[in-house]
Parts: C-alpha cells; sequence; structure tokens
C-alpha cells in the first residue's frame, strides 16, 4: 500500500479546522475561537509552516517505508546494508582478461616478459602482464594481461594488434589470441544487484545447494548458470556458465570463476564441482506471416530475439511460445512457424540463440 501524502493546502485546512473546533480561555475568561483562515493572521502564517514541515515529515516517513524493503529500497539509501544482511554485495567493475600471443623469430634469443609489462593499442588503455613468461626463440608464447582499468573499454576482439609500451627485445608481433581480452565491465547495475539480493533471501544459503553455486557463480561475473546435478556420477556437480550478452566465457573468464567458485565453497559440504562454458546453439526459424510487410518483419524479428533472449541456459524452445512471440505484433493477423516443427529440447549445457529466419509466402 502506497502511504498517501496529503498537499500542505491540505494539511494547513486541517489545523484551521482543529482551531476552530477548539476556542481558547482568554485571560478574561472569555472563549475566544482562533481563524486560521484570516489573511496575515498569526495563526495562518502558524498553519502554513506546519503544513510545510508536517509535508516534510510525511515524505520522510514515505522515502524511509521505502528503504526498508529490498524492492524498493535505493542506492544511496539501505540497499547496501540489505545486501550486507544477505551477503549479497554488489559486483564491483571488472577489468578485462585475456591472452596475447607473442612471436618471436628463430634469429632472436628467447626473452623473459615482466609481471606488469604494459601493452597498449592506441595509448588511451594499457593491457598488465599478470605472470612472468618466457618468449622462447622461433616460436609464439601465449602471455597472460589483464587490463590496468575496469570497464568495458578494455575488451578487446580476438586478432587486435598492440605494441609494448617498453619494447620487448625481439618480439615482432603481439596479437590477442582466439578467445580475445574479455570479461570488462562497469560496476553491477543495481537493478541486478538487487534481483540478487532477492534472489539470496528466497534461497538462503544451504551449505552447498543449487542456489548456493548460482549464486556464488553469478557474484564471479556469469550472467546465466545452470546447475546440474551428478554430471559426471554420483558427488559431482556441473556449473554450466554464460557471460552477458549471451557469449561462452573465455578461458580467462572461466578461470576467474573456478577461482570464486573454489574459494566460496571450500567450507561447505560439497560435491566435485565440473565448471563448463556454454554451448550456444543457433536456431533458425521459418515462417510465413499475414501481411507480409517490411515493417511486420523487422517486428517479428525483434519478438523473436525477445523470446530467444529470455531462454536461459539447457530452457526448451517451445513451437507454441515462438508462434505467440509472432502473433504478439500488432499488424500480424496470421503466422505459421514451420521450422522448428516441434519443441526443441536443448542439452543442460546448451544455450539458445537465434539464427536467421527465412520467410516463405503465405498460403
Amino acid at each position: 500500500m502506497t502511504l498517501t501524502i496529503p498537499a500542505p493546502a491540505t494539511i494547513a485546512q486541517r489545523f484551521a479546522a482543529w482551531l476552530a473546533q477548539n476556542p481558547v480561555l482568554a485571560d478574561d475568561g472569555s472563549e475566544v475561537t482562533l481563524d486560521a483562515n484570516a489573511p496575515g493572521s498569526l495563526e495562518q502564517v502558524l498553519a502554513g509552516v506546519t503544513a510545510l514541515e508536517m509535508a516534510g515529515v510525511y515524505r520522510y516517513v514515505r522515502d524511509w517505508c521505502l528503504e526498508l524493503m529490498v524492492t524498493t529500497a535505493t542506492e544511496a539509501g539501505l540497499l547496501s546494508q540489505h545486501a550486507i544482511q544477505w551477503d549479497t554485495p554488489r559486483i564491483p567493475a571488472q577489468a578485462a582478461v585475456g591472452n596475447v600471443q607473442m612471436t618471436l623469430p628463430p634469429t632472436a634469443a628467447s626473452v623473459l616478459v615482466p609481471i606488469n609489462q604494459a601493452l597498449t593499442v592506441d595509448g588511451s588503455i594499457n593491457w598488465l602482464v599478470t605472470a612472468e613468461t618466457t618468449v622462447v626463440s622461433g616460436a609464439t608464447t601465449t602471455v597472460p594481461v589483464r587490463a590496468s582499468a575496469t570497464g568495458a573499454g578494455g575488451n578487446l576482439a580476438a586478432g587486435t594488434s598492440l605494441t609494448a609500451v617498453t619494447p620487448i627485445a625481439g618480439v615482432t608481433a603481439i596479437v590477442v589470441d582466439s578467445s580475445g581480452i574479455a570479461g570488462g565491465a562497469a560496476i553491477e547495475a543495481v537493478e541486478a544487484w538487487r534481483s540478487r539480493i532477492i534472489a539470496a533471501i528466497r534461497n538462503p544459503p544451504g551449505g552447498g545447494t543449487a542456489s548456493d553455486y548460482e549464486r556464488w557463480a553469478q557474484a564471479a561475473g556469469a550472467a546465466y548458470v545452470n546447475v546440474i546435478p551428478q554430471w559426471l556420477g554420483a558427488g559431482t556437480v556441473g556449473i554450466v556458465v554464460a557471460m552477458a550478452g549471451r557469449v561462452a566465457p573465455t578461458t580467462s573468464e572461466l578461470a576467474q570463476i573456478a577461482t570464486y567458485l573454489t574459494d566460496r565453497s571450500r567450507l561447505v559440504v560439497r560435491a566435485n564441482i565440473i565448471l563448463l562454458p556454454v554451448t550456444i546453439v543457433t536456431q533458425n526459424v521459418t515462417l510465413s506471416i499475414t501481411p507480409d510487410t517490411v515493417e511486420n518483419r523487422a517486428d517479428v524479428q525483434a519478438a523473436l530475439a525477445s523470446y530467444f533472449n529470455g531462454l536461459g541456459i539447457g530452457d526448451t524452445i517451445y513451437h507454441s511460445q515462438l508462434e505467440a512471440a509472432v502473433a504478439s505484433v500488432t499488424g500480424v493477423t496470421s503466422n505459421l512457424v514451420t521450422t522448428p516443427a516441434a519443441n526443441v529440447s536443448l542439452a543442460g549445457n546448451q544455450m539458445a540463440a537465434l539464427g536467421t529466419i527465412l520467410w516463405q509466402a503465405s498460403s
């Protein structure tokens, strides 16, 4: 129930009405009725001042009551206190991690690359080597790196060329490996944080339950998690993870999540953890719509993309829900989805992605 805050004018009228109904006794023994509606009177001033102050009190009480609930608490208010109570700290901004490949020709001697060796693309941000590595003569060597700054600006696509801020003797090429440098992100969004706190309230720690593993993996950076008991038999649990953007984690991101899971789960009775990257399964869709217009096709594309983005790891693609998603487009009066022709059940380590839409003529 929302607390209704009366307007200051309404509070002033209540003040005036109370004074009118409660005369005071004058020094001469007579009763005097004070009129807070009299223009310019002291009573009217008192009514106005009281009304403004009480309106502030109403707002304070309302806002404070809202802070007491996780669903309405604010970032500047008590949301952080709820997070402490339910052991769900906000995920800080993350620095991107990954690997680069350094190439040294056979004519150059092997060289030791030290920790914190800085690499750059354009000088705006650096990537620092995180483990002392020997680049072997006549070979390409993988070197782990981490962005020097947090945020998405530290992410680099596979194949991106870098240069050493301090030259590395003999190295002719520094290129991001096939997994890319990924995981850089801003501080966790408030609503995502709130959702994790609510999930923690609904699924309190249970000494190694499925909800525990899911919560730990998300706190380590995973956006989607599927926990599969007995993945490799009794005493094992499979934890399948996908990252924001519905993509599989890189090797470095997977290692980061694995470290966090190990640290958090070592004090509870648990199964042997098998951490797995998600497998993205592309699903093409064949359909016809009436009327078949450019605008309707664009809206259907958006509706199907929204449906697929709502699917989690191991979910089923329901044929009826695909047709319902198409039917939700206002301009479409009828539709027929022919591919897939039936429900598509995904394995516990798979996540669906919308592939190509093949448009067929309406019959």
